[in-house]
C-alpha cells in the first residue's frame, strides 16, 4: 500500500525533469480517433495510475509510450540520466521498457515451459537469432522475484491465473527495464489473487526503483497502490494525488453518468 510519506515524496520530483515527456499526442485510425491531444509529464520513480471507461484509449496509450501504435500528431520523448533525449523506439532498444500486456488464462495444453516464457523477455536485450542460455541470471533473477522459480519446469497452462500473471511479470522483469507499462493486471482474477498481484506490483516498485505506469479498473487499487492518477476518455479528464476528493466526482461522471 502507497504510504502518505511515499506521495509527499513524490510530489518534491515536480520540479525535476520528467523521465517521459507527452505533448500534444493524438492516435487516429482511419477517421476514428483513440487519443485526443494528450499531455502528460511522467517523473522517475512514480507509481501512475490510468483508469478510463471501455474504449476510453489506456491500452492505446501504453502502446503509443511504447513505440507500437503511431502518433497522427504530437510527440512522446524519453530522457535518460544524463537527459539525453530519445524517441519511444530508441528508448526501448535500449531495453528500458518492460511491458504487461492484458492476458487471458492460457490454454492447458500450451506446451512452453514457464521458464522459456520468461526467457522470451531476454530477446530484445540480445537478439531474436541468438539462443537464451538455460543458465541466464536475469531469467533466474526475474522468476526469484515473483516467487515463480520452483516452478520454472512446469508448462505455464498447468498454472493457476495468478500464477500465469505472475510469469508474464517476470518475463517483463527479464529485460531489467526502468519502466513497466501494465495493462489491467489484475483483469479476471479473483479478489485475494488481484491484491496478490498488487502487492508485488508495489514490492517491485520499492525494490527494484521501477518507474510504473499502471491501467486498472479497480477504483480502490488506484487510491491505495498509485503516486498520482490520470483519468482518461480519450482525453485526459483530470489528474492529481489518488487522495483528492475531486477523484470521486470524476469517477462517478465517467463510469456512472
Amino acid at each position: 500500500m502507497t504510504t502518505k510519506t511515499e506521495v509527499d515524496t513524490f510530489s518534491t520530483r515536480r520540479s525535476l525533469t520528467p523521465l517521459i515527456c507527452i505533448n500534444n499526442a493524438v492516435v487516429a485510425y482511419q477517421n476514428a480517433v483513440a487519443l485526443a491531444n494528450i499531455n502528460l509529464d511522467v517523473y522517475e520513480g512514480e507509481i501512475l495510475g490510468i483508469c478510463g471507461p471501455n474504449g476510453s484509449g489506456k491500452s492505446t496509450l501504453l502502446k503509443a509510450i511504447l513505440g507500437l501504435v503511431p502518433l497522427s500528431h504530437g510527440t512522446i520523448r524519453f530522457y535518460d540520466k544524463d537527459q539525453q533525449e530519445l524517441t519511444c523506439v530508441e528508448y526501448r532498444q535500449d531495453n528500458n521498457l518492460g511491458y504487461v500486456p492484458q492476458v487471458h488464462n492460457i490454454d492447458r495444453n500450451f506446451p512452453a515451459l514457464v521458464e522459456d516464457v520468461v526467457a522470451m523477455g531476454r530477446y530484445a536485450q540480445i537478439g531474436f537469432l541468438k539462443r537464451v542460455k538455460k543458465s541466464d541470471p536475469y531469467i533466474e533473477n526475474a522468476l526469484r522475484l515473483v516467487g515463480m522459480w520452483k516452478f520454472r519446469k512446469r508448462p505455464i497452462g498447468h498454472l493457476s491465473g495468478g500464477q500465469q500473471q505472475k510469469v508474464m511479470i517476470a518475463r517483463s522483469l527479464a529485460n531489467d527495464p526502468k519502466i513497466m507499462l501494465l495493462d489491467e493486471p489484475t483483469a479476471a482474477l479473483d479478489f485475494r489473487i488481484e491484491r496478490a498481484i498488487m502487492d508485488l506490483i508495489h514490492q517491485l516498485h520499492q525494490n527494484q526503483n521501477l518507474t510504473i505506469i499502471l491501467v486498472t479498473h479497480r477504483m480502490s487499487f488506484l487510491r491505495e497502490y498509485t503516486t498520482r492518477v490520470v483519468c482518461l476518455d480519450k482525453s485526459i479528464i483530470w489528474k492529481g494525488e489518488p487522495s483528492d476528493p475531486k477523484l470521486q466526482t470524476i469517477i462517478n461522471q465517467l463510469f456512472f453518468q
